[in-house]
């Protein structure tokens, strides 16, 4: 062991110290960044600039709250001092990783606040989603259907999708200038239910699979309980006519389901837009704190390496 050690010579314990130096640094430079980044308590006679005090006392944050609880914080107040300007009741539906959308959780938790409203109490929900599982969006636009008070929907960003549809079912719709819904197409087995269900019309059955057969006709199925359910629920502010018209074209008229409607083209589809949005509704839909990235230096290459060949990489994860 000695002798190993004794090997390395001054070139190598000085690559060795280098490369202590270096991880030593930067897990002092990420812990800094850190306690930086993360909101602290204010001092004595100050308010803590991270929340919004509107007329409220503003929330004191603790030294030991994390950036997340802080940020939670952040937005519940906000979402109370929308909730007291408005003199409504909010219902909040923000999603921002790739894995939230409107999921049954979110039907819960919408239903139980529409049931606990008072009767005729004004809803405001704040959406910000890029869509979700069509049974639990219809579980939330019966919700809505069935609420006596008015029902306005704000979306300071996007409401795609299934998030379109609710805000369809609202009253009005006040969207951030540059915000975004789409169209409402359902989307079967990953690609687009219309174009699958049109694929038996396209070709004859005997270049069709039995698996996409199968898969076609289930489309078929989802555009026609789409096309059903969307019509039933639309608020009549936004019908043409009283027809289906309005939402049998956002279900297949030939858009790209990503395809983003902005209030211009959305209020010459005959909807009740508005782009009065309040501040606070901003605020509201804000993302939460990332993560630092940590830089991983391995010491020693565990990778078999030819002569000639370079030594692998530093991993980033």
């Amino acid at each position: 062991m000695f002798s190993v050690l004794a090997g390395l010579g001054v070139a190598g314990w000085s690559g060795i110290a280098s490369i202590g130096v270096i991880l030593g640094g930067t897990a002092a430079w990420q812990s800094n960044r850190r306690r930086k980044a993360r909101p602290t308590a204010p001092g004595k006679g100050e308010t803590a600039q991270y929340l919004d005090g509107g007329d409220e006392p503003p929330v004191q944050i603790p030294e030991e709250m994390s950036a997340w609880e802080a940020y939670k914080a952040t937005i519940d107040k906000r979402v109370k001092n929308f909730a007291k300007a408005r003199g409504s009741v909010v219902l909040k539906i923000v999603h921002h990783e790739v894995d939230e959308y409107v999921d049954t959780d979110t039907a819960i938790e919408a239903i139980d606040l529409i049931r606990n409203a008072p009767e005729n109490a004004p809803i405001d929900v704040v959406l910000h989603t890029p869509g979700g599982i069509a049974s639990a969006t219809q579980q939330i636009l019966h919700a809505l259907k069935h609420h006596k008070g008015p029902k306005t929907a704000f979306v300071p960003y996007r409401a795609k999708s299934a998030g379109t549809m609710i805000a369809l079912a609202c009253d009005e719709i006040v969207m951030g200038t540059s915000a975004v819904l789409g169209p409402i197409d359902p989307q079967y087995a990953w690609m687009p239910a219309p174009i699958l269900a049109d694929l038996t019309r396209q070709k004859s059955a005997d270049r069709i699979s039995d698996e996409m057969m199968i898969l076609s006709k289930m489309a078929q199925q989802a555009v026609n309980e789409a096309r059903r359910f969307s019509c039933d629920y639309i608020n009549d502010a936004h019908k043409r006519d009283g027809t289906c018209d309005l939402t049998n074209d956002l279900i297949g008229g030939g858009r790209n389901h990503d395809y983003p409607i902005l209030p211009q083209e959305a209020a010459g589809f005959g909807l009740n837009i508005s782009t009065d949005m309040p501040e606070l509704a901003y605020g509201i839909c804000q993302p939460p704190p990332k993560d630092d990235p940590v830089l991983i230096v391995s010491m020693f290459n565990t990778q078999k390496e030819e002569d000639g060949e370079a030594p692998s990489k530093p991993v980033f994860r």
